[in-house]
């Protein structure tokens, strides 16, 4: 096991790898599936429906301070981080999973099936949604699309609809290659909506899209492509207004999420993706 390197503010920490999905065997998926279910069943601030939430409904909205803004990745790296501590805790060795849509361009089997090999539902397939979510979207406390989807109190999805767009490895890869990081972050962000509009149902709705298992899968992809972007552009800087900015509710600057090695995960990645 890698282990991130240490400094005089902190000791070096065991460095686990997040797996792509497509990777995963059984016994690790249904272990996955095992965590998930149990955060599903928590009903505090350990939760499944607390960690959703956070993103949207119920309110606060926290996003509000990453959508469409420059600290769009930091924040979103402070959620997962979070998220997946929180999976951990469940007492499963689990990381969160990344799905490649770039090559795999449905939804992954792990998510899609609507059962487990036992019969039992399968937690990565659809979420029930939190109550006060979906009584806040009724009232207009989300925007025009919350008011359909929270007569929807299940997650769903219609992926691949008419006009919907998976990005594509060449896109990606032109959006890699700007060493700007604000244009970087811009342009992916743009992608990144493509991929929750393709999905369909509540993952095109900012105030419930984080109920979908499938959210996470995708968020993990999109930090994955940060850290593309960080190693093959280790001289461009990082906005240093947003340096010593809290990641809220996450109590995490976004510097301080600025090496993933430094929060104990990282991705394996080949020579030619990390090559400048």
């Amino acid at each position: 096991m890698a282990t991130g390197a240490p400094s005089a503010q902190r000791q070096a920490v065991p460095v686990r790898h997040r797996p792509n999905i497509a990777e995963m065997t059984a016994p690790q998926v249904a272990e996955l599936r095992t965590a998930l279910a149990k955060m599903l069943n928590t009903r505090d601030d350990r939760g499944y429906h607390h960690w959703a939430g956070i993103h949207g409904l119920p309110l606060p909205m926290y996003c509000d301070q990453a959508h469409g803004r420059p600290a769009f990745l930091p924040w979103h790296r402070a959620y997962l981080y979070r998220f997946e501590q929180a999976l951990r805790d469940t007492g499963h060795d689990v990381m969160l999973p990344w799905w490649d849509w770039t090559r795999d361009r449905e939804v992954p089997p792990a998510y899609a099936e609507e059962a487990r090999p036992n019969g039992s539902p399968n937690p990565l397939h659809s979420v029930r949604i939190d109550e006060l979510a979906l009584r806040q979207g009724r009232e207009g406390r989300g925007d025009e699309r919350s008011l359909m989807l929270a007569e929807r109190p299940d997650t769903y999805r219609e992926p691949n609809l008419p006009g919907t767009h998976l990005p594509t490895a060449s896109e990606i890869k032109r959006v890699i290659g700007y060493s700007d990081f604000q244009r970087f972050t811009f342009n992916l962000d743009d992608f990144h909506g493509n991929v929750h509009i393709w999905v369909g149902g509540h993952m095109t709705d900012i105030p419930y899209a984080a109920y979908d298992p499938l959210f996470w899968a995708h968020h993990t992809m999109i930090d994955r492509i940060w850290r593309i972007w960080q190693l093959k552009h280790p001289q461009s800087s990082f906005p240093a207004h947003l340096h010593d900015q809290v990641m809220e509710p996450f109590h995490l600057t976004a510097g301080r999420v600025l090496d993933p090695t430094e929060l104990g995960y990282d991705y394996s990645l080949s020579l030619a993706q990390v090559r400048p």
